[in-house]
């Protein structure tokens, strides 16, 4: 075939939409898991890594806002009560700071229903983990106002939801499948005795980020809901390296809500009670400007949230499973020693830890235990500055 000339075709640029493509490396664990109730009974789960797609996915019979295409013009808009897929919008969001999520997948609870619902049960949060139990991800969110308390036989109590998600966390961590949640948690009829439940309950383990003050996002009138601020930070977190804390640290692009305003000290349930018991928190870096920094970023397990992920991500970074079905013999423990031993110095190298330590042994023919310690470094949290004065005259040279 003859050679297509060129010589005669005008310069210009062409532009083609593409799949986005989150590329990692070391130290990045960007894999969200989404559960939602979403507008549709046909879908269930599948993973996504752009947001068009995702919307095409979970529409259902609606149509995006501000369709006015003819092929659509019998449909209505989503309502704006199916929360879930209008996190969707902030669970693929990215900013200066953060790559995003390398990838979401998503579980829709109303997957089979003969009505939709707009809101998950406990029973549905329960069925979805089930779900989700042979699948790789690093963060769970639910894309809905997730109550802290419930009203029970006209009591508040803990929302029996955090003990399925703690179950789920439990059970997965013993499969060398620790994730963490980051979710938006809804404040509502909470009070100090609940909030320290919270905390008892995940105090070895389990919470990422438990966001309860909303993102308003620059430029923008209102604040999100407490749902797609949650999906906010879920994204913000999963596109940053696991040993960078946010404690401290300015958000960039977001402004306004702080949790110091919207829980005062005088309230019903207070900032320093939140602080206290391992919530997200934050406050004003520069009250003019608007910007808004982590107040504290410690867990109820009274880490920093950067300590919790960078030991899920060693732990998931041994590749025990290849040794399944081999034998039980000195060149199995020895790969065995091999590979915790590169994965100790590259870990070091990189500043995630500052040592490991590991021990092998055979409890019987058909079982070997491995024991590990890590040395994680923490986050400076206080600075003591000393100063002191001395007058002196003024000298020339």
């Amino acid at each position: 075939m003859e050679a297509k000339s060129l010589a005669n075709i005008e310069p210009h640029i062409e532009v083609y939409d593409v799949e986005r493509i989150t590329h990692t490396s070391y130290g990045n664990a960007g894999k969200i898991a989404l559960i939602g109730a979403f507008p549709t009974s046909t879908f269930q789960l599948d993973i996504f890594t752009d947001l068009d797609s995702a919307k095409n996915a979970l529409i259902g019979e609606y149509k995006l806002p501000g369709d006015n295409s003819v092929e659509n013009a019998n449909k209505t808009v989503v309502p704006t009560t199916f929360v879930s897929f209008y996190c969707l919008d902030y669970i693929f969001n990215t900013t200066n700071q953060s790559r995003g999520a390398e990838s979401v997948l998503i579980v829709n609870t109303n997957y089979n229903k003969q009505t939709l619902v707009q809101e998950s049960t406990n029973t549905d949060i329960a069925n979805a983990c089930t779900l989700l139990a042979e699948e790789e991800f690093d963060i769970l969110t639910i894309a809905e106002n997730v109550k802290l308390a419930t009203l029970v036989d006209e009591s508040n109590i803990l929302n029996p939801v955090w003990a399925t998600l703690k179950s789920f966390v439990d059970s997965q961590f013993y499969n060398q499948k620790p994730f963490g949640i980051i979710t938006g948690v809804d404040l509502t009829n909470a009070t100090s005795t609940i909030a320290s439940e919270f905390k008892d309950l995940f105090h070895d383990k389990g919470i990422f980020k438990a966001v309860t003050t909303p993102v308003r996002m620059n430029g923008s009138a209102e604040s999100l809901n407490i749902a797609e601020s949650g999906c906010w930070h879920s994204a913000f977190t999963s596109g940053r390296a696991v040993n960078r804390s946010e404690t401290g640290k300015v958000y960039n692009g977001i402004i306004g809500e702080n949790s110091k305003d919207t829980y005062p000290l005088n309230g019903n349930i207070t900032w320093k009670q939140l602080l206290d018991n391992g919530f997200h928190t934050t406050k004003y870096k520069n009250r003019r400007l608007g910007t808004i920094q982590c107040l504290s970023n410690i867990t109820p397990a009274d880490y920093d949230m950067k300590i919790e992920r960078v030991k899920n991500y060693i732990i998931k970074r041994l590749a025990l499973a290849d040794v399944l079905g081999e034998d039980n013999n000195r060149p199995t423990r020895d790969y065995i020693k091999g590979l915790f031993e590169y994965e100790k110095q590259l870990a070091i190298q990189n500043n995630y830890l500052i040592d490991l330590e590991y021990n092998i042994t055979n409890i019987d023919t058909t079982t070997v235990k491995a024991e590990l310690k890590l040395y994680i470094p923490d986050i400076i949290r206080v600075v003591v500055l000393n100063v002191s004065l001395e007058v002196a005259a003024y000298e020339e040279a």
